[in-house]
């Protein structure tokens, strides 16, 4: 009875279209928050997790944004609400942030977006204190989908079916999908054919090959973006509507005011609470980038 409940619970909580990683929890490690960062910081939650869904923990913040879509993840456990597509300040104080994470969040937002939040998290930090983010790897994404890769999608057997992938709003099986339209949901849900309600307008598998084979990699990944409205992510906040690699990144939090930018690895963070698995990095550490900017 124990594991349907928690098969459930994995299922509920997984509106993005795949499985998170399963790791045993550990102790509570608010000694060491004391330790590192003061019992000031820690009392007054100066640990913020933007797009933090259900996480959990007694010095940390959740910012996120509520929704039906994520209402059985989130539950009761935002802190600060906030729209990252609104492009609006984000009400925390100038250099009092310190530790900013956010995990498997800028692939559903704008890039516009996205920007606005790195520098907003730049502002937030105090100095030398660090902004650690993953998310999915579009570089992982390409390699697989050029080499004919079905095994890289791993999660799409648990979208076999209707109840599992009618609730994601997908209109078929998963297993049975392109290895094309597999990568476009990566980045660009709303105009691959899977999408039950997408664009009007989609790019079939025919289509897809064409733009990438006669368009320059960031240039194909941008001209897909660009035919996914705001409208139907907005309606499907579930979906990714922006790619992420090593690159871009880097590129982008530097226009944010970062200069010391290093790529990470899962579990490998310079900030030893952020090394902890059972609550940092346990999304698809197989798929993900990991990067870290200090202030």
């Amino acid at each position: 009875m124990l594991d349907m409940v928690k098969r459930f619970v994995v299922k509920a909580v997984n509106t993005v279209g795949y499985d998170i990683c399963r790791i045993p929890k550990t102790k509570d490690d608010i000694a060491i928050y004391h330790r590192i960062y003061g019992e000031e910081a820690v009392e007054n939650r100066r640990f913020y997790n933007i797009g933090a869904g259900g996480f959990r923990h007694q010095a940390w913040t959740n910012i996120d944004h509520k929704s039906d879509w994520y209402k059985d993840a989130q539950g009761n456990a935002i802190g600060i609400d906030c729209d990252l597509m609104a492009l609006d300040h984000i009400p925390i104080e100038d250099n009092t942030a310190e530790i900013i994470y956010s995990s498997h969040t800028i692939e559903h937002i704008t890039t516009e977006a996205a920007q606005n939040m790195f520098n907003e998290s730049y502002r937030m930090l105090k100095k030398g204190r660090v902004f650690r983010i993953t998310t999915p790897n579009i570089d992982l994404d390409f390699r697989a989908y050029k080499a004919n890769d079905i095994d890289y999608y791993y999660w799409i057997e648990a979208y076999r079916k209707p109840v599992d992938y009618k609730r994601v709003c997908l209109n078929k099986d998963l297993t049975e999908a392109s290895i094309q339209q597999l990568f476009l949901y990566q980045f660009a849900s709303s105009i691959c054919t899977l999408h039950a309600d997408g664009e009007p307008e989609r790019i079939n598998d025919k289509e897809c090959d064409r733009i990438f084979r006669e368009m320059k990699y960031e240039e194909a990944l941008d001209y897909c973006v660009s035919k996914c409205s705001i409208a139907v992510q907005k309606k499907y906040p579930g979906n990714h509507i922006s790619w992420w690699n090593r690159d871009k990144l880097a590129r982008m939090l530097s226009i944010a005011g970062f200069n010391n930018i290093y790529l990470s690895g899962f579990g490998q963070s310079c900030c030893h609470v952020l090394r902890d698995i059972s609550k940092f990095d346990n999304t698809h550490p197989k798929i993900s980038l990991y990067m870290e900017a200090i202030k």
